[in-house]
Order: structure tokens, then sequence, then C-alpha cells
């Protein structure tokens, strides 16, 4: 049996958002972590004494890993025309997901801090909002919601 084909099953928005623009914020975050780590942190964290030269190793592994994301979506994704593929590498993005969503809670200072949506800045909602939509596309590819499969779409 033929593997389902991830380029004719999954809709046009979630290939945009795994192919195109997820890759491009991952890249855009790991130059981010290497030029400015200072200017990083301090954006992330509103804490402009935190980065030291002792913690940059953290930083450059931070970069690693949005390198790493950016090449399996913008290469591997592109090579490997299977659904089944594409979920699994999904699933595994989703378990990066929810740490980069905790450390973000605790770069703010905890859940209160961060609820205050009102607080926020424009990184703020920036980074947000690059890190939840390409999240929901994954979870949406893992549970196949709008996904077709056998020609017809298996949820909506």
């Amino acid at each position: 049996m033929a593997p389902t084909k991830a380029s004719t099953s999954l809709p046009l928005l979630y290939r945009l958002t795994l192919l195109y623009i997820e890759p491009l914020f991952a890249l855009n975050g790991a130059l981010m972590t290497f030029r400015d780590p200072s200017g990083f942190a301090t954006s992330i964290t509103h804490n402009p004494t935190l980065y030291t030269p002792a913690n940059q190793f953290l930083y450059t592994q931070l970069g690693g890993a949005w390198l790493l994301f950016a090449f399996n979506e913008a290469v591997l994704l592109r090579l490997v025309d299977d659904l089944r593929v594409w979920r699994l590498l999904c699933w595994g993005m989703l378990v990066s997901d929810v740490v980069y969503h905790v450390s973000s809670v605790q770069a703010v200072g905890g859940w209160e801090r961060f609820v205050s949506w009102g607080l926020w800045n424009g990184f703020d909602w920036a980074v947000f909002a690059s890190a939840v939509v390409p999240m929901v596309v994954r979870v949406c590819v893992v549970l196949g919601v709008g996904v077709k499969e056998g020609g017809k779409r298996r949820r909506e």
C-alpha cells in the first residue's frame, strides 16, 4: 500500500505554515540568539540583567534547536511526502512546543504575569503568535482536522 501523500492530504494553510512560515520564524529566532543573545533575553524576559557571557552556551543551544526545526520543516518535509512522517514530526515538534510555552511562562515570572495580557508589549504578542499558530497547525495535523485521507476529509 502506497503512503498517503501529505501534499494532497493537507490543506494549503497547513503546508504553507509548516514549509515556509515557521521555518522562517525558527531561522529568525536562531539568528536572534546568535547575533544578540542579550537583546533576545531582555525581550523575552523583560529583564535586562539576565544575560551574561557565562550563559551564552544556553542561547547557542536554543539557536541550534531552532535550526533543527527550520531544517526539518523547510527541507525534510519537502523531501518526504508521506502523511505518516509529517504526523510523526508534528508529534515531536508538539513536545517541543509544550516545553517552549512552559519556558515562556517561566521567562516572564510565572502564570500571574503571563496572563496579564495588558502588560504585554509588541514583542510579547509577536512571540506568542509566532509560536501558537504553528502549534495549532501541528495539533490539527496530528488529530487529522481538515486532513483528506482516501480522498475525503477526515474531520472538519
